[in-house]
């Protein structure tokens, strides 16, 4: 009995010690996996971290590429690149990838180096026969940005009140504003800006808009609907189309073109296969629409994270 119970208790302490070891080597296992998991995450957040010093710089300087080479972040050795992105076979000047490396751990960042009023078009859909000029009148056809990455931040209700206590809110279903639109001191005079020398004139058209052939008419331009250009007619200032389903085209084929002074910001298209509308990039109608109605857009913008 006192032999066989000496037998049973040597064989309980081993099978303990057995099960002992088999804990001791799982938490050894799990130790492991977790430091790895800690060094992965250390290292893919340091190539975020590199990212966002990247992003200063550029914040900082636009035309900034240099990137870091060697740069040391929590124990990590990070290498950052800054290069124009491409579509295609072409680069894209102001698309730049931004990508962060640590071992295998990488971060790629896509970003806008240059805000919306920097041109002459912003379009959300496509952009077709438009010719777009510097405000010095040189053609140049960077100054288009059709299938924008993003659209800008433009307090459309501040611009709509805005417009209504000029008493610019105009329903007909096409309104065609007469010569020097809207001529607020009624003195036959002509200016982008209201009384007040400060604030720009503001028209909410609730329908369609045609600017008939030889007239002026100025100031931001909500439309809601489509615009029309007629020959040898002129924009100065800004047409602003908040609906996707929105067009500005050129309404007559012969004759001379059209002019819009200022700038398109627009959700929807621009055709001008019909005629020749000329778009002019004139900063100091913009920088009066972003001061006012649209601060809170940032000088770059990310556009893709992964």
């Amino acid at each position: 009995m006192g032999k066989n119970l000496l037998i049973l208790l040597v064989g309980f302490a081993a099978s303990f010690g057995l099960l002992a070891m088999g804990k001791n080597q799982r938490m050894l296992e799990s130790v492991d996996r977790m430091v790895d998991q800690f060094a992965g995450t250390n290292a893919k957040n340091a190539a975020s971290s590199g990212v966002y010093m990247a992003l200063n710089r550029l914040y900082q300087n636009p035309s900034w590429r240099t990137g870091y080479n060697n740069l040391i972040l929590n124990g990590n050795t990070l290498k950052v690149t800054v290069k124009n992105d491409s579509i295609g076979m072409a680069p894209n000047p102001h698309r730049v990838k931004i990508s962060a490396s640590s071992g295998a751990n990488s971060t790629q960042v896509i970003a806008f180096d240059s805000p919306f009023n920097n041109f002459a078009v912003w379009a959300k859909d496509t952009v077709i026969s438009i010719t777009a000029e510097d405000s010095l009148g040189a053609e140049n056809a960077d100054l288009i940005i059709q299938n924008a990455p993003f659209m800008p931040k433009i307090n459309y209700a501040d611009l709509v009140d805005e417009a209504d206590d000029q008493g610019n809110i105009e329903t007909d279903a096409i309104f065609k504003p007469d010569d020097k639109y809207p001529d607020p001191d009624n003195d036959g005079s002509e200016d982008f800006y209201a009384p007040d020398l400060t604030t720009p004139n503001v028209t909410h058209v609730t329908g369609n808009l045609r600017v008939k052939t030889g007239r002026t008419v100025y100031g931001i331009f909500i439309v809601e609907g489509n615009a029309e250009i007629e020959r040898g007619a002129t924009v100065e200032g800004i047409l602003y189309f908040p609906n996707t389903s929105s067009t500005l085209g050129y309404h007559a084929s012969t004759g001379v073109g059209s002019l819009i002074k200022g700038g398109v910001v627009t959700w929807g298209e621009i055709d001008g296969t019909s005629g020749d509308i000329v778009i002019q990039h004139f900063p100091t109608y913009l920088r009066k629409l972003v001061n006012g109605y649209a601060p809170d857009n940032p000088p770059i913008r990310v556009v893709s994270w992964k």
